[in-house]
């Protein structure tokens, strides 16, 4: 099997995004197409509006790894990735072939993925004081974008332009050479607090506040890009990720944490949430809030690139005897070559902050329809790079059974239909649901989503003190 083969493999099974805007993976919100400001309750209400957490359904509500997965890409499409099946079988490929393929990797959105889950998750409601709520959720986040030049290097190796301007026995730079490329991913540990409650109560019109806290622990973070011809280049893992760092333990600008715990975290960080939402007559529902306000410190196992150039192989292999496995082989050569990484002791990276806006109508007791849109406030690591806007819809045509759906566009993704079914009692609900059900089929931006909960409970409504 070709190492390149594995790779996009490896794009095809999961997704992951820092990055980019994979951000509630519940299947009631997956279902709706992210569409969530107006929808959300109890614990739910967490990282999206805490001022829900003042209008909670249920006494208490809880639910245990709540979650799902997605990935998209604009590169790997059906017929891309039966080209990676021809060369891993043995048939080789044309030049023209594989231009065709250094063509469709060169994209702002090779991929985009991510992966949430609850572990777990709680809110109580009373009344006199407000909803609060509490939980624990891991987020693993990717996204990959290659430039021209370095798809071209994957895919062409000698056959690729950027040789013909380069003298042998030249040094080139990363930041020269690969302007636009990017691979980032990160995973950290949440633990979300959260707190609402109605500040005006009037015969037409409930307003309600909220704040949320959450307490980051970051337990892996990479980063390879080039922007405005400047390279950033850094990677923290926490000891269970398995990466040795053997090399870099006498020096004394490196802090290593080499302990056995469970999810031991090597940066740290808070933020914050602002909430405010309204119900007018009882029909219509209004939200406004700012989520991930706040910052993250990457102290231990930290290590940063620096880009010291490197000399093109000056007896590259003949197109006619070039395969995938020397395009990976002299890629990862060269990276390695390039950049040289050294302890430092502190990197500091915003959260993404963002602005949300929604309103929601209530249709008689069995349909509520929304109407969402978010946009960045920040240029952080992670933020969507365009604007958000999407309709969703939850339909309840029996007392036991909803269905979401709706179609939402923008955050760097193609115009999306999702399509979710719970089963619904007053004290147990089940449901799954996809971002997209075009996806899997679409010719020019395939994915796959899936959001799965199956312990999700409600006891009682809200309780007087």
């Amino acid at each position: 099997m070709k190492k390149l083969f594995l790779f996009a493999a490896l794009l095809l099974s999961g997704r992951a995004s820092v990055l980019a805007q994979s951000e509630n993976n519940s299947y009631s919100v997956v279902g709706r197409g992210g569409v969530m400001n107006t929808f959300v309750s109890d614990y739910q209400a967490i990282g999206v509006n805490p001022g829900n957490l003042g209008r909670s359904t249920s006494f208490i509500g809880f639910t245990v790894l709540e979650g799902g997965i997605s990935a998209s890409s604009q590169a790997l499409t059906g017929k891309t990735f039966r080209r990676f099946t021809e060369e891993s079988a043995g048939d080789a490929l044309s030049l023209k072939e594989r231009r065709e393929l250094a063509q469709a990797f060169t994209s702002d959105n090779v991929l985009n993925a991510g992966a949430d889950f609850n572990v777990f998750a709680i809110s109580v409601s009373l009344p006199k004081l407000g909803g609060f709520a509490f939980s624990n959720r891991q987020r693993v986040l990717t996204h990959a974008g290659f430039s021209k030049n370095f798809a071209e290097l994957l895919f062409l190796g000698p056959d690729a332009e950027l040789y013909q301007g380069i003298k042998p026995g030249q040094t080139v730079y990363v930041s020269d050479l690969f302007e636009g490329t990017e691979m980032k991913a990160s995973w950290v540990n949440e633990w979300n607090l959260a707190y609402g409650r109605k500040v005006v109560d009037l015969p037409l019109v409930n307003l309600y506040a909220g704040v949320g806290y959450r307490y980051l622990q970051g337990l892996g973070l990479y980063e390879f890009s080039v922007k405005d011809n400047k390279l950033t280049a850094y990677s923290a893992a926490s000891p269970v990720l398995g990466k040795d760092y053997d090399l870099y333990l006498d020096n004394p600008q490196f802090s290593h944490n080499s302990a056995d715990r469970l999810l031991s975290p090597v940066g740290r960080g808070h933020g914050f949430d602002l909430g405010l939402s309204a119900e007018i007559i009882k029909i219509v529902k209004v939200g406004l809030s700012i989520t991930d306000i706040g910052a993250m410190r990457w102290t231990e196992n930290l290590l940063q690139g620096q880009d010291k150039g490197f000399l093109l192989p000056s007896d590259p292999e003949s197109a006619s005897k070039y395969d995938f496995e020397h395009a990976h082989d002299l890629a990862k050569r060269i990276i390695d070559s390039a950049i040289v990484y050294a302890p430092v002791s502190e990197l500091k990276t915003s959260l993404p902050t963002r602005l949300r806006a929604g309103v929601g109508v209530k249709i008689g007791n069995k349909v509520e329809v929304g109407l969402d849109y978010v946009a960045a406030l920040n240029d952080a690591p992670g933020n969507i790079t365009e604007d958000f806007i999407g309709l969703g819809v939850d339909v309840k045509p029996t007392p036991f059974t909803r269905f979401s759906s709706g179609i939402s566009a923008g955050a760097g993704d193609k115009m999306n239909l999702p399509l979710g079914f719970a089963f619904v009692t007053p004290v147990y609900e089940f449901g799954i649901a996809t971002r997209d059900i075009t996806a899997s089929f679409s010719g020019k931006n395939p994915g796959v989503s899936l959001a799965v909960g199956f312990l999700r409970f409600k006891i009682g409504k809200p309780q007087l003190l």
